[in-house]
């Protein structure tokens, strides 16, 4: 899968986005009704936020993992990551009674990250929406 990827600014602040170039991802909207947003704090910052370029570095394999958590399984898809403020985010939408917990347990313990993570259903795609930058078209 192909990437983009935007740099802006959001309150004063670097704001780093990468989306998969999904071709039509609003026709997933019916099946994944449930948004998963994982939060990965960062061990080393620099004072604006973002992950020190040594540190960022030892996070590929991790960062390859969470991009790529529902390829085998199919019960979701990744919207967005987000690095903003000292953490970096990964959104996805999941199955509605997707329990991501376990998978959540294993990760941690293989790659000894701090994670968390919030689970909501959101039936009409309000995030991508309301989202403060345009990420996919409408």
């Amino acid at each position: 899968m192909t990437w983009s990827t935007l740099e802006t600014e959001y309150e004063g602040f670097p704001l780093l986005l990468r989306r998969p170039d999904h071709a039509d991802i609003w026709q997933f909207k019916k099946q994944f009704s449930q948004l998963v947003s994982i939060y990965h704090l960062l061990d080393k910052v620099t004072a604006n936020g973002l992950p020190e370029k040594k540190y960022n570095k030892t996070l590929a394999d991790f960062d390859h993992s969470m991009c790529s958590l529902f390829e085998k399984n199919k019960q979701g898809i990744i919207l967005l990551t987000e690095t903003f403020g000292g953490k970096r985010a990964y959104y996805y939408y999941t199955s509605p009674d997707y329990d991501i917990a376990p998978l959540l347990k294993k990760i941690k313990r293989q790659y000894k990250v701090s994670l968390e993570f919030y689970c909501s259903i959101d039936k009409r795609w309000g995030f991508l929406k309301k989202y403060p930058v345009e990420i996919f078209p409408k």
